[in-house]
């Protein structure tokens, strides 16, 4: 049963690409189920200031996860709109990669699939294989990939890096648990997590081949992997996530 439209993210996309000539499709595809066809989009920001760090946001592959999809849509609105708080970075963003369980609140795709454990072999799904191909070209400072768990009491996040680069997830912790409880459990998800955080730094293999690692084996030296806790109301878990991404951004720039 539909009980959410992608239409409604579509038109919100072309309304964002008619306020900016900075913003423009970087890539768009489509994927087919047996009643219906969706078109996938990944969108690209330029600013007007050059080499600055490139910030790759995702979020929707599991639709039954629709904060992370407001969150991104949120934020490409406010590129188009000239926020100078984003507008300062280069952003690829991919806000919905799973819309027909968007529109069905399921977590898998059409054919019972989760995605987020394909990135091993992307070639076998038209979503996942979209994704890939829509990282091929850009150089990835920092990639922030936005979920929700519906088993979780707060918010935590995985912290997904190489040993080199600089942590950020505990000072995201801090300023998110003004807004929201921290899920500050000694293990989530059969991982150590201290006060909200785990962190895998380089190969770590235990989670399957998610996005998360993907992006930060393959793509980038950083990847954020934000959960909110559902229980709580969609407009507080968006907020939730655009906390930890403002705060992200300012850290960025200090390491920049």
């Amino acid at each position: 049963m539909i009980i959410r439209s992608y239409a409604t993210i579509v038109h919100r996309i072309e309304a964002a690409l008619s306020q900016s000539e900075r913003f423009s499709v970087w890539r768009r595809g489509n994927v087919r189920t047996a009643t219906q066809a969706y078109a996938l989009y990944c969108l690209r920001y330029m600013p007007s200031i050059r080499d600055t760090p490139l910030i790759y946001l995702s979020a929707g592959i599991h639709g039954d996860e629709p904060a992370g999809v407001a969150c991104a849509l949120h934020v490409m609105e406010q590129l188009a709109a000239g926020n100078s708080l984003f507008t300062q970075y280069e952003w690829v963003v991919s806000p919905c990669d799973n819309p027909f369980g968007y529109e069905r609140d399921l977590r898998e795709n059409e054919t019972g699939i989760d995605l987020n454990q394909t990135f091993d072999r992307p070639e076998q799904f038209p979503q996942t294989s979209f994704i890939v191909s829509s990282l091929k070209g850009v150089h990835v400072h920092t990639a922030i990939d936005v979920h929700e768990d519906c088993d979780s009491s707060g918010f935590y996040l995985w912290e997904r890096r190489r040993s080199s680069r600089v942590l950020i997830g505990h000072r995201i912790v801090h300023r998110v648990e003004t807004i929201c409880p921290i899920n500050r459990a000694t293990e989530i998800e059969e991982h150590k997590s201290i006060d909200g955080v785990i962190t895998l730094v380089d190969t770590v293999g235990s989670k399957g081949w998610t996005r998360g690692r993907y992006l930060a084996e393959c793509i980038t030296g950083c990847c954020l992997v934000l959960e909110t806790p559902t229980q709580l109301d969609l407009e507080t878990r968006v907020q939730v996530h655009l906390t930890a991404i403002r705060t992200a951004l300012e850290y960025l720039k200090r390491e920049t």
